[in-house]
């Protein structure tokens, strides 16, 4: 079926993109800035909802990056440590017993914020407010289903790593993360063979490991060093526009409020639409997160599904995510169908991204999507981006996320497939 997007539509999109940009600026979580990007689509969003709201939360939005300094404070602080057996043997158990429990430490740290997305250690951060913004078509007689289209409107801090590193940030992550993880390991192996040594009174010789751990020094130094730099702290940070992460998604759901004001045939009967904008995706998807821990009993007892949008780039790119592999999200095997099947009916390329080898290992450094906060709780969601990788560096969490970095046409087909997973919804050919 040949869905057609009115120029005026197409222009819009691109066009509120910059409008947000200029009148808002650069957003990164907990901003002035944000709350100005999100006053502006809640006025877009009542030109064409029945209902329209911004929602505001709290959280601790520099923890989620803030960790990262924190991690490399304990390992550099445990790798020393261990160090300081040449210099009082006598105290290698406890020495060994200590770097141990500040590894675990630093283990649950990453894995708790970064690998789960969870607030372990925000409340060492300080408290600001945020807000999501939520628009709604209310349903033609009863409402018995909800469906949801959603994107952030927060932009990133600025990632140092890629913009001075570019195609280096992902070895300097990789090492840095892999050292940290190897040393865990290796305290703990220490540790073993030391309580073995000492509780069987056998003579004890660390000079492998202390030759080991210095040669992990002199590896890992300098990407610690760089990492701990990752952000820069304060308002120095916010020089992101954010034109591709992620309002290039705020634009499609916006226009797809505009499509349906003038489309309420395609609109599915006893189907409340949601048009939801987050804030906070860069901290951690907190703002996904609070909305879904808000309004969980509505969503699952109106069986919502979510087709969430991130990152709209490219015409040659487009995917339907089913495996996040950083936080280990599988995302609801139907909504991936249905989209799937909305692509194939819109006529657009749609590659399904799943839980392959190559998939998951460039997945540890990638971070989430805020379909993350849906599927994890047992809310059916997926998420569907268009980047392409090797363009991936030039804009990515950069200053350099400007509009031009969109694609002509990646929005209008991303709508398609939008508009066409409705009409499958309601059965209109």
């Amino acid at each position: 079926m040949n869905i057609e997007i009115s120029k005026e539509d197409s222009d819009y999109m691109y066009d509120v993109i910059q409008k947000i940009i200029d009148e808002a600026g650069c957003r990164m979580p907990c901003s002035p800035q944000e709350a100005k990007g999100a006053e502006i689509i809640k006025e877009e969003l009542s030109k064409i909802c029945d209902e329209v709201e911004i929602e505001p939360f709290t959280c601790h939005p520099r923890a989620f990056l803030g960790y990262i300094k924190l991690e490399i404070i304990i390992a550099l602080s445990s790798l020393l440590l261990f160090l300081m057996i040449n210099i009082y043997p006598g105290w290698s158990l406890y020495i060994t017993i200590t770097c141990f429990i500040l590894n675990i430490i630093a283990f649950f740290i990453i894995w708790e914020e970064f690998f789960n997305y969870r607030e372990f250690i925000d409340k060492l951060f300080k408290k600001r407010e945020s807000q999501n913004v939520i628009g709604k078509i209310k349903a033609k007689g009863d409402k018995n289903n909800i469906i949801i289209f959603s994107g952030h409107h927060d932009s990133a801090l600025q990632f140092n790593l890629l913009r001075y590193f570019k195609a280096g940030y992902p070895i300097i992550l990789f090492i840095g993360i892999g050292v940290l993880f190897f040393w865990i390991f290796l305290s703990g192996v220490i540790l073993v063979l030391a309580l073995i040594v000492f509780f069987f009174s056998l003579p004890v010789n660390y000079s492998f490991f202390l030759n080991l751990v210095t040669w992990l020094l002199i590896i890992v130094c300098v990407p610690l060093v760089l990492l701990f730099f990752f952000v820069t702290p304060g308002e120095r940070a916010n020089k992101v526009p954010g034109a591709v992460d992620n309002l290039s998604a705020v634009a499609v759901v916006l226009a797809m409020g505009r499509y349906l004001k003038k489309h309420e045939e395609i609109l599915p009967k006893n189907t409340e639409i949601q048009l939801l904008s987050f804030g906070c995706e860069e901290a951690g998807l907190r703002g996904a997160y609070r909305y879904v821990e808000r309004h969980l009993d509505e969503l699952k007892k109106f069986d919502a599904v979510c087709v969430n949008m991130d990152g709209i780039q490219s015409t040659k790119a487009t995917q339907v995510v089913e495996y996040e592999p950083t936080t280990r999200t599988k995302h609801s095997k139907e909504v991936v169908q249905k989209i799937l099947q909305a692509s194939e009916l819109a006529g657009i390329e749609v590659k399904e991204l799943g839980a392959s080898t190559g998939a998951k290992i460039l997945g540890q450094i990638s971070g989430g999507t805020d379909a993350t906060a849906f599927s994890k709780s047992g809310v059916k969601a997926a998420n569907i981006s268009a980047m392409e990788l090797r363009k991936f560096v030039k804009f990515y969490h950069q200053p350099t996320d400007t509009l031009d970095m969109i694609e002509r046409g990646s929005l209008d087909d991303v709508l398609k497939i939008c508009i066409a997973f409705l009409m499958n919804e309601s059965n209109v050919k």
